[in-house]
């Protein structure tokens, strides 16, 4: 079995080298960028969303809430702020995404905005360069999406994706209305707010739109993401789901596809990264793949949501510690806020005390070595 194998995918008729696209946003804002993504082993391209005009992007667009690290993002950003001509027109972005020798292979969706009458006037312009299409429907009421959706199903028969987000509608509820106007499935989620973060020297909001508010990406956001996909599989099991919140990671990958993704989408990571995070995921896609014995990345959809048939459990267990992996760090204790693990450093020795130990299970998620784990109290 090749490296590639394991990581072909296929969705809708549509075949993909691996299960990891860009998605609308910085990341796909024109040819050069999306073609550069294609060179680093991303498997799908999505084009930044285009309408019927160019937006107008207030600067500053983005920011870290987290001052210093490159996890999570806020963001201002809009669609293209090209006109569409400049994507569909001769010579345009699509043109050359098409004539790029490793970009134009892959499928391409293209991404569209923001209601039925924008629709009418974008689609037969991209049909002859997209293979599938994605929109946005947090910005409208349902009646609205419903027109939406359903137009845009009268003027394709290319696959078509809605985009979802857990504000604004019943997401659940939603995905059923646009099922049944023609759409093919789903892209969870879009960013989250609206939020803020401000320059505490300066005294000002550091984003510069109205208000100084923003919208939260980024690994702050992927719990969220992982949950409503895991529930919209649930619903609809055989209706494909594509991943989007927070991914900068195979384990990430892996996490969105156990709960049902087929794929997933990168967009934070790819800004603060650049192309080269799709290797990185592909890289570490790879050799879970033969860690687990897999033939293919897809045997994994949907894996863990059998486990989501639970009442919860309310037996408390007890930390554990593989000593012949651990490192003795300390990292575990640091954050035992029960202070039931102690480790000695110069002993080289990892304890519990089963009493103080609550069963939070939070040392097991923090290990670098991922040599913790909860078992059943003796």
């Amino acid at each position: 079995m090749s490296d590639a194998e394991l990581l072909k995918t296929q969705i809708l008729g549509m075949n993909f080298t691996a299960p990891v696209f860009t998605a609308a946003g910085p990341p796909s804002r024109d040819a050069a960028i999306l073609n550069a993504s294609a060179e680093n082993g991303c498997g799908g391209l999505v084009a930044k969303t285009i309408s019927v005009e160019a937006a107008k992007v207030a600067r500053p667009c983005m920011a870290s809430p987290y001052h210093g690290k490159t996890e999570s993002m806020l963001n201002i950003e809009l669609w293209s702020d090209m006109p569409p001509e400049a994507w569909y027109g001769a010579g345009g972005e699509y043109e050359k995404i098409r004539a790029h020798p490793v970009g134009g292979k892959l499928p391409l969706i293209g991404s569209l905005g923001y209601n039925a009458e924008d629709a009418k006037k974008l689609i037969p312009n991209m049909e002859k360069f997209v293979d599938a299409y994605e929109f946005s429907c947090h910005y409208t009421t349902l009646d609205e999406t419903r027109e939406y959706a359903s137009t845009i199903r009268s003027l394709t028969k290319k696959p078509v994706f809605a985009k979802l987000s857990p504000h604004g509608h019943d997401l659940l509820h939603l995905a059923k209305e646009l099922r049944s106007c023609g759409v093919d499935g789903f892209v969870l989620m879009n960013s989250l707010g609206p939020c803020m973060v401000l320059d505490v020297e300066r005294e000002v909001p550091i984003l510069g739109g109205p208000g100084g508010k923003g919208w939260l990406s980024g690994s702050a956001v992927r719990p969220i993401a992982v949950y409503w996909v895991s529930a919209l599989a649930r619903a609809m099991p055989d209706v494909p789901i594509i991943g989007v919140g927070g991914v900068s990671s195979w384990h990430d990958v892996v996490e969105f596809m156990l709960a049902g993704a087929s794929a997933v989408q990168v967009c934070t990571a790819a800004i603060y990264k650049g192309p080269k995070v799709f290797k990185e995921i592909n890289d570490g896609l790879i050799e879970y793949c033969k860690r687990k014995g897999l033939k293919n990345i897809s045997e994994i959809r949907g894996r863990a949501l059998k486990a989501m048939e639970t009442e919860g459990n309310y037996v408390p267990p007890v930390s554990h510690c593989d000593e012949a992996n651990c490192v003795h760090c300390g990292i575990c204790q640091g954050v035992c806020t029960y202070q039931a693990i102690k480790v000695d450093k110069t002993a080289k020795k990892w304890t519990v005390n089963p009493d103080n130990c609550y069963g939070c299970g939070l040392c097991t998620t923090i290990c670098p070595r991922h040599c913790l784990s909860v078992v059943p109290r003796k």
